[in-house]
């Protein structure tokens, strides 16, 4: 049966895989991530991806942390795996905190955390506009934690100038999974709003792998919901202001470790934004002011109940809540026709307070506050030629300051050939927990980093042909990790010496006809920590790139067979990797390997009538057996079907 339906599926010879699609597909695109202004993609060195409203469409059977896995260079751990993993985003090799989550330009950031990363369960694809992907270091821009890139999350706005417009969304699939989105916008006079709400839900498979085979671990469910609101007001006739606001929610079940199941362990996440944007114009440029406040309150419970579950000898309850305010104020003027200049200036406080079995955290102890200013001078389209010179000073009430820049020129040859390179230098401070918690260092550096990226991209004037091919490399100092003690509290955070990667990424995108799209990545990356040692001052350097494959290949051809239906096949393999795994028998901590693997999925779609569309979303399709995380079971076969419609 599994090989006639691979067979079907074959022959559909469906589209790229969706997510994968990426800036090569529309180089002259707005986009406002590269520089905070609108301007061509084109027009930037930067090494920019973008996943527009049509291809999430294509995706809304999926998670935003699957979308996002699909991308060259990118590595989104617990993607593939039960809905409620913790989401690690590995940008070009680097660690999971050094990936900065924007949300409409904005910093998104959990106080609370280990590290300030936030949780890309917190989002759902059918309330997002667009993503945009941008790699390298942007510290100038963005400050700490932008050391590998960011990624910025724009959210549904109302486009029209309709009163009133519906758009509804309802799914089904494998493991009883049920998503619904629906949403209203529409314009009045001088105001314009969007108002969404998702709800998802699944029975799920048991997130820890069961080796026994008893078959009795329990499935871990997942219960979401979610609400945004984007209000737009034209304050005056140069004056704009946008109110926004996400509260969301969700439950999951979770497992106590490898190989070990739990049917008492869950979390429950909650996540409020709330802010406010204004955007002034004036004859020589925009001058913008943001306020926002992201709290998040996250717990843990983990009871004991020895009559169900015999082996459940670690009952565990924790709350986390996390405040984060954001205030900036920018200007960009244009100087000259061909000179832009971008000045300044922003403040991130957060407090933090953590409730757990074992002990408390007040935010009197975990709070920080950062300053920052910053300026980017701008060369536009001189005879082909583009550049970015800024540094930004950031002062933090723990660590002291950091001073960070940027270099970034491009040109293009004959309006087909672009040459680009960076030079930047980036930042990530400590973490409340990391600075103030039972494990924490208040001596502890800020890790710093040098970046080095340099490439070609290659497009025809018609858009048949794109293709980009990108050099990085990247050292980190004073690298953050954990080391164990002898003595209580038998651990503690402290600065390593550097952290060493470098890579490739090759990326196409052919449009042969109208019809047809075809599209492929390669990705490689290698990378070791050098250590000296302080007790014998000799220099140790090992491979620790663990989750992260070296290699990763996503390929996909697309067809639009008629104006109605739409087809798609997507292929992705990913290299063999190592996971570090606690034996609870030896006490000691291994290194595992996991096997390489692909993945082939399927989706169509059928425009039954203008404003309706069916769809069908088919992953793994030859269900495969593989693993992301040593001891937790990823998703074999699945699938979502629903319709959409719009009015």
């Amino acid at each position: 049966m599994k090989k006639k339906f691979f067979i079907v599926a074959a022959v559909l010879f469906s589209s790229q895989l969706q997510a994968q699609q990426d800036s090569t597909k529309n180089l002259d695109e707005v986009v406002v991530t590269a520089n905070k202004y609108p301007q061509k993609q084109s027009s930037t060195g930067k090494v920019l991806t973008v996943i527009n409203r049509e291809q999430l469409e294509k995706n809304t059977g999926r998670t935003l942390a699957q979308v996002l896995n699909e991308q060259a260079g990118i590595v989104v751990n617990g993607s593939q795996n039960a809905l409620g993993t913790n989401q690690l985003v590995y940008l070009r090799g680097a660690g999971s905190a050094a990936t900065l989550i924007l949300v409409d330009g904005i910093p998104a950031n959990d106080a609370s955390g280990l590290t300030s990363e936030f949780d890309l369960n917190h989002f759902t694809v059918d309330q997002v506009e667009r993503v945009e992907m941008l790699k390298g270091s942007q510290s100038v821009l963005y400050g700490s934690d932008a050391m590998a890139g960011v990624i910025n999350i724009i959210t549904k706005k109302n486009n029209g100038k309709k009163p009133l417009a519906f758009n509804a969304t309802a799914a089904s699939g494998t493991c009883n999974t049920l998503k619904l989105n629906t949403g209203i916008g529409g314009q009045f006079k001088a105001i314009n709003y969007n108002l969404q709400y998702s709800r998802l839900q699944s029975d799920g498979f048991s997130a820890a792998q069961d080796i026994t085979g008893t078959g009795e671990f329990d499935n871990d469910g997942f219960n979401q919901n979610a609400l945004s609101l984007n209000v737009g007001i034209n304050a005056a006739k140069n004056w704009k202001l946008r109110l926004f606001g996400q509260a969301e929610q969700y439950k999951a079940d979770i497992d106590d470790a490898s190989f070990t199941d739990d049917r008492n362990n869950t979390i429950n996440n909650k996540n409020l934004q709330v802010g406010i944007a204004s955007v002034y114009q004036f004859t020589r440029g925009t001058f913008h002011v943001n306020l926002n406040l992201n709290n998040i309150n996250r717990q843990l419970k983990d009871k004991r109940n020895i009559p169900e579950d015999p082996n459940d000898y670690d009952p565990y309850n924790g709350l986390y809540k996390g405040k984060s305010l954001f205030a900036e104020a920018y200007a960009n003027l244009n100087l000259h026709q061909h000179v832009g200049l971008l000045i300044g200036t922003d403040m991130r406080k957060q407090t933090a307070s953590i409730a757990t079995t074992y002990g408390n955290l007040s935010d009197d102890s975990l709070k920080a506050t950062q300053l920052s200013g910053y300026a980017s001078l701008l060369v536009k389209s001189l005879s082909g030629f583009n550049a970015e010179i800024g540094s930004r000073f950031t002062h933090h009430s723990e660590f002291g300051s950091a001073v960070t820049y940027s270099v970034n020129p491009s040109y293009i040859i004959h309006k087909q050939l672009k040459i680009f390179a960076n030079v930047a230098t980036g930042f990530r401070s400590p973490s409340l927990y990391n600075l103030a918690s039972e494990y924490g260092n208040k001596t502890l550096k800020p890790e710093r980093s040098n970046s080095y990226e340099a490439g070609m991209q290659f497009f025809d004037k018609n858009n048949k042909v794109n293709i980009r091919g990108t050099y990085f490399n990247r050292t980190v100092k004073d690298v953050i990790i954990f080391k164990s003690l002898f003595v209580a509290p038998y651990g503690q955070y402290d600065n390593a010496d550097k952290q060493k990667d470098h890579g490739f990424e090759l990326e196409a995108t052919l449009h042969p006809s109208e019809k047809w799209n075809i599209t492929a990545s390669y990705s490689f990356v290698d990378g070791n920590i050098e250590t000296i040692s302080k007790a014998t001052g000799k220099d140790t350097s090992y491979y620790n790139l663990y989750r992260r494959p070296k290699n990763t290949i996503n390929a996909g051809i697309g067809y639009q067979a008629t104006k109605a239906l739409y087809t798609s096949i997507g292929f992705r393999w990913v290299d063999k990797r190592q996971d570090p795994y606690f034996n609870p028998n030896t006490f000691e901590t291994e290194v595992k390997e996991l096997k390489a693997y692909y993945n082939a999925d399927v989706y169509i779609s059928y425009q039954a009538a203008k404003q309706v569309k069916l769809f069908a979303d088919l992953r793994n399709i030859t269900d495969r057996t593989y693993f992301d995380l040593y001891g937790y079971n990823s998703r074999r076969f699945n699938m979502m079907a629903g319709v959409m419609v719009n009015f």
